[in-house]
């Protein structure tokens, strides 16, 4: 099966377009990607005519070439007549964007059956079913829901693929467009009941030069494709990120019902996700945390080296001592470790900054310069703790509330850490008046995050980096 065509396909075909509903899923779809995507597009309809000027065709046999791709969005009973029409024209790829198979008990997954039968038997790559499809910018988006209502993420390295299609478009695309995290593909898999898991995670890591990370949402692995799966992770060199739903004893039993899935043991996955290497967050803000850092060190231009954090030894410079008191206090819970001057590094930094801030800053770790520090005491101070070999991070915590602090400030920390190549992670509030300073560090690839937490969670996962690529290096 070539799943190039789910992704990438010259032209498609769509079946399910209500000439009545405007909001039928099989329209939407079609209409979406006709104006808004790059894909050429046929529309079946069985008494032809047109759609918003375009012409539909009554039969697939009809068109004037074989798509690559087919989208089927009408009943269950009716899909798998379409899927034997892929079988008899060649179609080598579809999208069942419908339900009731194996999510609904013993019918449906009668049902699924034949569907899993008639497409391996014709190497048709069937995505699906119950599922909303591929976002794959700029060519294809089988969401069927108006672009209006959703928040599409731009284009970027991460290809993710979710089992929960609603997980999809609101846990992730908001947030990631809200964050700045840029999908090369997303794919929902619904009930997976022939492209899997372990086919995506395969394609993306070994065919597809866009990702760079590939990071899943899942309700268990499919069965007895769990041990293929960590095997390909072992040796992607893409990073592979998974965050699981339905560990607890309650969530076993909701996944069954929404996308027949047999989930597992929470204890016995995580450590087999971690002997292959395979980085799974523990809450829904450390995988948003991770992927906005792996996309931005994924990105050719490099400031620092991402695999330098072996014992995780960090120096905390900030303006506001509250802010450096409350992430000291969180290094401990992602194991990391704030390092300790020397008297006489304390003194020597004491020297670099300004003379109102020197005499009232503390210079232990973490270090708070106060309100009264201006951009090149933290400047100084970042060039001081990058000559520091014990360092291993520096944590920037960004206040640009007091008048000493330009917006400026963004650009000179760039400028400073592209010259020492320490590792750096900043935090500034998320306020839009201070969009300038964030964008000149983003456009700089120096990870900016928006909470204490974030920007500490992040410098975990560098040092998850670093295991993984001492790893690779001695295989």
């Amino acid at each position: 099966m070539k799943l190039e065509n789910l992704f990438k396909p010259k032209s498609m075909a769509v079946v399910g377009i209500s000439k009545k509903n405007p909001l039928s899923p099989g329209r939407i779809i079609f209409v979406k990607n006709v104006f808004e995507m790059e894909v050429e597009v046929y529309g079946i309809h069985p008494e032809g005519g047109e759609i918003e000027g375009v012409n539909l065709y009554t039969r697939l046999d009809e068109l004037p070439e074989i798509p690559n791709l087919l989208v089927i969005a009408i009943s269950a009973e009716d899909t798998l007549d379409y899927v034997q029409v892929c079988a008899d024209l060649n179609i080598p790829a579809c999208i069942i964007i419908g339900g009731g198979f194996a999510e609904i008990g013993s019918e449906g997954i009668k049902r699924q059956k034949k569907l899993e039968r008639v497409a391996n038997d014709n190497d048709i790559a069937v995505l699906g079913p119950n599922c909303i499809g591929v976002y794959s910018p700029p060519l294809l988006d089988t969401i069927f829901m108006p672009t209006e209502r959703l928040t599409r993420p731009s284009k970027g390295t991460v290809a993710l693929i979710s089992q929960s299609g609603g997980v999809l478009v609101d846990q992730f695309f908001h947030k990631f467009n809200e964050i700045k995290i840029g999908v090369s593909t997303a794919v929902s898999i619904g009930n997976r009941a022939v492209v899997d898991e372990t086919m995506l995670l395969e394609y993306f890591s070994k065919y597809d030069k866009e990702t760079s990370n590939i990071a899943f949402y899942l309700e268990g692995f499919k069965s007895n494709k769990s041990k293929k799966f960590l095997e390909l992770a072992r040796e992607s060199k893409d990073t592979v990120i998974i965050y699981f739903g339905g560990l607890s004893e309650q969530g076993i039993k909701a996944t069954k019902s929404h996308t027949a899935s047999l989930s597992g043991n929470d204890k016995i996955i995580s450590a087999a996700l971690k002997q292959n290497l395979i980085v799974q967050p523990r809450s829904e803000l450390e995988l948003l945390t991770y992927l906005k850092l792996f996309d931005v060190l994924s990105h050719k231009r490099k400031l620092f080296d991402s695999n330098t954090i072996i014992y995780g030894r960090i120096a905390i410079l900030s303006i506001s001592g509250g802010h450096g008191v409350l992430c000291v206090d969180l290094l401990k819970k992602y194991g990391l470790f704030g390092v300790e001057f020397t008297e006489k590094e304390k003194k020597e930094m004491k020297e670099l900054v300004n003379p109102v801030a020197r005499n009232i800053a503390s210079f232990d770790n973490p270090i708070d310069l106060t309100g009264s520090a201006r951009d090149e005491d933290i400047e100084n101070i970042i060039h001081y703790l990058s000559k520091i070999e014990r360092i291993e991070c520096i944590i920037v915590l960004i206040l640009p509330y007091t008048p000493s602090i330009s917006f400026q400030i963004g650009r000179r920390i760039a400028n400073r850490v592209s010259i020492d190549k320490k590792p750096l992670i900043c935090f500034i509030p998320y306020i839009q008046k201070y969009g300038m300073i964030i964008e000149a560090l983003e456009l700089s690839n120096i990870p900016v995050f928006h909470s204490i937490e974030e920007a500490v969670q992040a410098v975990s996962a560098l040092r998850i980096l670093t295991r993984r690529y001492n790893f690779k290096q001695r295989k």
